[in-house]
């Protein structure tokens, strides 16, 4: 399965004005008593209407749900966040539980109420009330005259949206609790808002591959360097290596240096954020782990959080891949896979994470999810995105989000990255291609951004020179959104960060190569539609984030809970495994022959100009600090 790329990912933007870490930047004046909700600049809603087809006033009866959410102490909330996640602060790591988050840096009950009494007011019906936001229900034109707007229906490449046309507006009286308003400017239809960032490679297993008579086929062996592809033409004037069909647990586990701890993540809790649920997750990691020797989950270490109007799915794919690559790093650490709807805040991500916060699932946190590129799909959720990753950094939670499989995106000519992975709040997690030798040593470990080219035809050469045609590459970049936070300052070389200084992702990376990745088992639809279990590789940085989540997991086993680590893993950048370089041509350049379809692929990593990303020594857009390693964990700061 490869990762689908949802229109609203390809209608992401780019702004150019940097925000707060908050997220949000005023850009408009209000009407004589409103006051504009703050917002990014440049959104899709702006883009719809500069670029998209104007079909019209949208229907006044029009029924809409709009998501109202509050800001609380939003200045009391980013300092505590802050002091709590530095390791030099005397508050560094003293969390506080949800309630003390809610009553300290919630909104005051009669702040709630004013709100409330507004919106009530204006006709629209009252759905849902929490700390949170207020959910409402209405006509469009009843939403039209509260939020100050005209609401008009547009084509974008022939996909229908409905857009608020003017700024959102709310009366002066409550204009400092609300924090972001949605459900205005909406896609008209009932889209899945976020996407894998990853994806799976069953195409690479020799048993699912229809091969011409006589073609190679790989021997699969146990490890990288193993078994020279002798019968296949050599590449950069030598032979090259037939790759292993994905590694087990314990293998990657070794190569890392975790084996060696001891740890195993007991008492531990991964939370898994998923955008469907599938149902059959448990039975397959269960089965994938016996089949590798590795313990299955005990009675109560696996539990499903979701939402009640979500559909089981019969089959498994990405997040099934989470579960199995959490579990594969830390066998005894419990997993929550949590998986939201959008019948409550328009978005089951948010929805996820929400609940993850507000019941402290989990002490850390992964998510193999995309929502576009900054500010993306839902530019005005993105404040409260941002709000829900500082509560959890001072309840002590680390959020991790894989950083995209796209390289270095480009979008109206420039540069971009993905969200939620460029948060400032939240750890980027980019890939590699790491290989695994005999005794399962880290032989070496290099940029996931892969180039490829095929065994032609009469089996002689090379269809065109190596490296070939462009691959899938780990994402990064710098956010055109967010400033740098204090945590790069110093580390990120001011050639990535830009005038001025701006995010920078990745932060850290893992495994992500589909042709070297982790080999896992999934229940899947064969050629005849019928349901089968399959094992296949897993890759992309949805591979990479789990990974590296499963090591977090033994992180916290040793230390207690982390919360928002990247201040901590910035000033122990020298922790982590350094990547090195692969350029194509040179006299040990890597490259690896691999099974694709019915032929055979030479596969070239580390081939990051072709992706349009960078790479030096030390930290990089390509690989952030780097992998994770066994004196990461002996060394992680203690608690003040």
């Amino acid at each position: 399965m490869r990762r689908k790329r949802t229109l609203y990912t390809a209608l992401g933007v780019l702004v150019a004005t940097a925000v707060s870490l908050s997220g949000i930047s005023t850009v408009h004046a209000g009407e004589p008593g409103r006051v504009p909700v703050a917002r990014l600049t440049d959104t899709l809603a702006d883009r719809l209407i500069r670029k998209g087809t104007d079909t019209g006033p949208t229907d006044p009866s029009t029924q809409v749900t709009v998501q109202v959410f509050l800001t609380g102490d939003a200045a009391g909330l980013a300092a505590y966040a802050r002091a709590v996640s530095d390791p030099a602060n005397p508050r560094y790591r003293h969390f506080l539980t949800p309630a003390q988050t809610r009553a300290r840096f919630g909104p005051a009950q009669q702040r709630i109420d004013a709100v409330t009494a507004w919106l009530r007011g204006t006709g629209l019906s009252i759905d849902q009330i929490s700390h949170r936001g207020v959910v409402v229900r209405g006509t469009v034109a009843q939403a039209s005259t509260a939020f100050g707007t005209r609401i008009r229906n547009y084509t974008f490449f022939g996909t229908p949206f409905r857009a608020a046309v003017d700024p959102v507006t709310v009366p002066a009286a409550v204009g400092r609790d609300v924090l972001a308003v949605t459900g205005l400017t909406v896609l008209r239809g009932k889209p899945k808002p976020a996407s894998p960032a990853g994806a799976l490679r069953t195409e690479s297993a020799p048993h699912k591959a229809v091969r011409s008579a006589g073609a190679p086929v790989n021997p699969c062996p146990d490890h990288y360097g193993d078994t020279p592809a002798t019968e296949l033409p050599p590449a950069y004037a030598r032979p090259v290596q037939w790759a292993p069909c994905g590694y087990t647990p314990k293998q990657i586990r070794d190569a890392y240096g975790i084996t060696g701890t001891g740890l195993t993540g007991k008492g531990v809790t991964i939370g898994i954020i998923g955008s469907s649920y599938e149902a059959n997750a448990l039975a397959d990691t269960d089965r994938i782990s016996a089949e590798h020797g590795e313990p299955t989950f005990a009675p109560g270490q696996f539990t499903v959080h979701v939402a009640p109007d979500v559909t089981p799915e019969p089959t498994g794919g990405e997040f099934t891949m989470d579960i199995q690559a959490a579990h594969a790093m830390a066998p005894e650490a419990n997993i929550a896979y949590v998986v939201g709807s959008s019948s409550t805040w328009g978005d089951p991500v948010l929805d996820a994470i929400a609940r993850v916060v507000d019941e402290r699932l989990a002490d850390v946190v992964s998510g193999s999810i995309i929502t576009g590129y900054t500010p993306g799909s839902a530019p005005d959720a993105i404040a409260a995105y941002e709000r829900l990753f500082q509560e959890a950094a001072v309840e002590g939670i680390t959020f991790n989000f894989a950083s995209g499989d796209s390289g270095g995106g480009i979008v109206d000519g420039m540069r971009t990255v993905e969200y939620p992975a460029s948060s400032p709040w939240v750890t980027a997690v980019g890939g590699t291609s790491l290989g695994i030798g005999a005794g399962n040593r880290r032989l070496w470990e290099i940029v996931w951004a892969t180039d490829y080219t095929d065994l032609s035809a009469d089996g002689t050469g090379w269809d065109t020179e190596p490296p070939g045609y462009q691959g899938k590459a780990t994402g990064g970049g710098t956010s055109t959104v967010f400033g740098q936070p204090s945590y790069q300052q110093g580390v990120v070389p001011p050639a990535f960060a830009g005038t001025p200084p701006m995010r920078t992702i990745p932060d850290v990376s893992a495994l992500a190569e589909y042709y070297l990745g982790l080999r896992i088992g999934i229940t899947q639809y064969d050629a005849g539609r019928n349901i089968v279990y399959i094992k296949s590789n897993g890759g992309g940085t949805s591979l990479a984030s789990p990974l590296f989540a499963g090591v977090e997991a033994l992180l916290v086993q040793k230390h207690g809970p982390l919360g928002f680590a990247n201040p901590a893993f910035y000033t122990r950048a020298h922790t982590f495994h350094r990547i090195s370089d692969n350029l194509a041509g040179t006299p040990n350049t890597i490259a690896f022959a691999v099974n694709y379809f019915d032929g055979v692929r030479l596969a070239t990593p580390g081939q990051y100009a072709n992706h349009n990303l960078d790479f030096v020594p030390g930290y990089n857009t390509s690989t952030g600090l780097g992998s994770p390693a066994r004196t990461l964990i002996d060394s992680f700061p203690p608690r003040r």
